[in-house]
């Protein structure tokens, strides 16, 4: 599967103009800050353009933090391989919804090898997935909002949190018609070369 860059530019462009449009209406109530960094513990589907771009970011981080990522993504991979719901050699999802959440409830807590441990900062934050960029913040794609940040709207009436909420039509997102599946963050570190010569080629220009 190719990576489509320009396509990638106007999902992140879309993406990028919500939050920032919810940290416009929301203000005080978004607690997100650099270090805060509890919601990169848990363990998530990411699609493979995400997967690419995440790919493509490793590559030009400089040597000492990618073998630092790459050392990181490898330990925790073999920690979770056993269990992993799907084609663990091509990294993709192929389980049923009961036997993937069972596996991202299982294993949550661990840091993600992206996350600095020292300043819980990312390292890879320009290159990060749309769901990271999303999260914590109260947009709703299509009829699915997604998921608050428990450390944001702390104390907000309801009034105030539907006052924050932005919308963005799900087919200004959507990857589907891109992504024939989905993959982990941990498992495209994991290996020094993406994607595994039996995934769709996410990373070709």
């Amino acid at each position: 599967m190719p990576f489509h860059p320009a396509t990638d530019l106007v999902i992140l462009a879309t993406v990028d103009a919500a939050v920032a449009q919810s940290h416009a209406q929301a203000g005080k109530w978004i607690a997100c800050r650099p270090g805060c960094s509890e919601c990169c513990s848990v363990l998530f589907p990411i699609t493979l353009q995400d997967a690419a771009r995440l790919h493509r970011g490793r590559l030009a981080a400089p040597p000492a933090v990618r073998a630092d990522i790459e050392e990181r993504a490898r330990q925790l991979w073999q920690r979770i391989e056993p269990d992993f719901p799907g084609d663990a050699a091509s990294g993709l999802f192929r389980a049923n919804d009961e036997w993937q959440e069972w596996f991202l409830t299982r294993h949550k807590g661990q840091p993600c090898p992206v996350v600095d441990p020292a300043t819980g900062a990312c390292r890879l934050y320009e290159h990060r997935p749309v769901a990271c960029r999303l999260y914590g913040h109260l947009i709703q794609i299509g009829d699915e909002p997604q998921t608050i940040c428990h450390y944001c709207f702390r104390g907000a009436t309801p009034a105030q949190i539907d006052a924050a909420r932005v919308h963005v039509p799900l087919a200004a997102v959507n990857q589907a018609p891109l992504d024939p599946g989905e993959t982990l963050i941990t498992r495209v570190l994991a290996t020094a070369e993406w994607p595994p010569s039996n995934t769709p080629d996410a990373s070709a220009p």
